[in-house]
């Protein structure tokens, strides 16, 4: 009986097999990541839309009830940014012919007023406020009346027509952390809404 020989397969099909095969067999590429937040962001993690609290207009409001302050500007309660940073910002000014009396009252009012709203999210960095006096009427120390009601810790200050006190929030910072555990002692974010200031905290002056 005859020996039949095979022929063996040429070079180029043997390297066609192979390099489907090993096409066959690579992984599919994932989809690139989502660009939303993931539920363990900061963002997801900040208290915001509370079932308690005031608005944003009602805060407003409650301000500009103390005699002589008239609010411009007030703002907050926005979404944080990517790190977790959200905060307020309050402007009042004194009315022509009135003076401060208790300015560390009026701003220990502003600060757990803006700690009310329950409207948005919770502040995480810090609430700004801006004081600004009438032309010819006694200067404001705005400084003095943030480190007067201990929300500011003790610093030197000359007043001026117009001034900016920033109150620190953040858990970071060693003051931002009292400033919370203060906050922390009347119960959780939004704070209870402090009753209205007396009349004498602002006076009408000839």
């Amino acid at each position: 009986m005859s020996r039949r020989f095979r022929r063996p397969f040429p070079a180029a099909i043997m390297a066609g097999i192979f390099l489907f095969l090993t096409a066959c067999s690579v992984p599919v590429p994932s989809p690139p990541p989502s660009s939303a937040p993931s539920p363990s962001s900061p963002r997801q993690s900040i208290p915001h839309d509370a079932d308690t609290g005031q608005t944003l207009a009602e805060a407003r409001e409650a301000i500009e009830a103390v005699p002589g302050i008239s609010v411009t500007g007030f703002v907050g309660g926005g979404a944080p940014n990517v790190k977790g940073n959200t905060g307020y910002s309050v402007a009042f000014d004194i009315d022509p012919g009135y003076t401060v009396s208790y300015g560390d009252l009026l701003v220990d009012y502003i600060i757990r007023t803006v700690w009310s709203v329950g409207e948005g999210y919770m502040p995480t960095t810090d609430i700004r406020i801006s004081a600004r006096t009438a032309d010819g009427d006694p200067l404001f120390d705005l400084t003095a009346a943030a480190v007067g009601s201990a929300w500011l810790s003790p610093r030197t200050s000359t007043p001026s027509q117009y001034s900016t006190v920033v109150i620190p929030l953040s858990a970071d910072d060693p003051e931002g952390a009292r400033n919370l555990m203060n906050f922390q002692r009347d119960g959780s974010w939004p704070g209870v809404i402090p009753k209205p200031l007396l009349d004498t905290v602002s006076v009408k002056h000839d």
